[in-house]
């Protein structure tokens, strides 16, 4: 179809521009913020650009953003002159060989399955961690990695990730809402003084990056990032295997004080966040993770890839802090689909430490 044709019939949607100023995705940048950054480049609303690329709703491209089709991704690559290789890249199914095992195939006829994965893959169901400074460097364009909550550093800027808003202390959603500038937490939690429901509407670029100060957090970050690439090295995996469990199961008492990055050994002692645990998941703080990460590491290092010896270390670290045997929920198990077999979890499980349960998810 003609440009001229093209202009007639939808006035309101430029044609793809063939010049320098066409915009590309940014390396790991997300399929939904690129999408929105192409409206903003275009100087048309994001809702006109989604009835453009046949993405008529928000439940839609959260699908895409999953898994793309060979038609979608073709149509995309001939409405917007970027490649269907670079477009799949974008999606989630970038890490169905290591976070996001077992993707179900599309179409999803059956949102039953659909559901379930969801619920056991290292995924945060759009609950979003972000960098302050990558943010405001690219003009808000968020990349696919931040909805992973194996993502707890950004290596560029050598900062923690964002995981909630300052304003509101509630968790950013990304991919659920079109706006990814400001905070949409708000309805009956949050009244003005009028009594009236209100979004919390707060800048999400405005916060306060938690610099990194130790080496190693950013050399864990970068071990983990390479499994979720695909491309990890032969020890790698069993410091990823291992680091899954302590994020169960780790306690201050099995951080080291010197050499530890302080902001891992406060979060970790924070009443604060022990609340937000309970309320949001082990998941959910990306300090937990780091400290998660810092003690795999050591301990692979001081005994190797033993897990009897990691075990015991692990059981008597807890009787010391006085911590419960751990329940570890069927659903949380699977978490580790991507790592099984896991020798960690099966040593654990013979000592004591953790008790499967059933599920109690709905």
């Amino acid at each position: 179809m003609g440009a001229t044709t093209s202009r007639t019939q939808s006035p309101s949607i430029p044609r793809p521009r063939t010049d320098a100023a066409a915009l590309q995705p940014l390396e790991g940048e997300s399929l939904a913020s690129w999408i929105q950054a192409v409206a903003r480049n275009r100087g048309v609303e994001t809702s006109a650009l989604f009835r453009d690329l046949r993405l008529y709703s928000d439940d839609a491209l959260s699908r895409a953003q999953t898994r793309l089709t060979a038609k979608t991704a073709r149509r995309l690559s001939n409405e917007t002159e970027t490649s269907e290789e670079v477009l799949h890249g974008m999606t989630l199914a970038r890490y169905a060989g290591s976070a996001l095992p077992h993707m179900p195939p599309i179409p999803w006829t059956d949102g039953t399955v659909f559901k379930q994965w969801r619920t056991s893959a290292w995924f945060s169901d759009h609950r979003a961690r972000w960098c302050t400074q990558c943010l405001r460097e690219n003009d808000s364009r968020w990349l696919l990695q931040w909805l992973l909550p194996w993502s707890f550093a950004c290596l560029k800027h050598r900062v923690f990730l964002a995981a909630e808003c300052i304003r509101c202390l509630s968790p950013v959603y990304f991919g659920r809402h079109f706006a990814l500038d400001y905070c949409l937490a708000g309805g009956e939690a949050r009244l003005n003084p009028y009594g009236y429901a209100e979004a919390c509407d707060f800048w999400v670029r405005m916060h306060r990056p938690l610099p990194v100060t130790a080496d190693s957090v950013i050399r864990h970050q970068e071990r983990v990032n390479a499994w979720l690439d695909g491309y990890p090295s032969s020890n790698d995996r069993e410091f990823v295997s291992l680091t899954a469990v302590l994020v169960m199961l780790v306690t201050p008492i099995m951080l080291q004080r010197r050499g530890e990055d302080p902001a891992i050994l406060c979060g970790l002692r924070s009443g604060r966040r022990t609340g937000l645990i309970r309320e949001r998941g082990m998941w959910a703080d990306p300090l937990r993770v780091a400290a998660a990460a810092s003690v795999a590491d050591r301990l692979l290092q001081r005994y190797g890839a033993s897990p009897i010896e990691v075990a015991r270390y692990i059981e008597g670290m807890r009787c010391v802090d006085w911590q419960p045997q751990y329940e570890l929920d069927v659903m949380d198990w699977a978490y580790g689909s991507a790592l099984r077999p896991n020798a960690y979890v099966e040593e654990l499980v013979r000592l004591g430490v953790i008790t499967i349960c059933a599920s109690t998810r709905k």
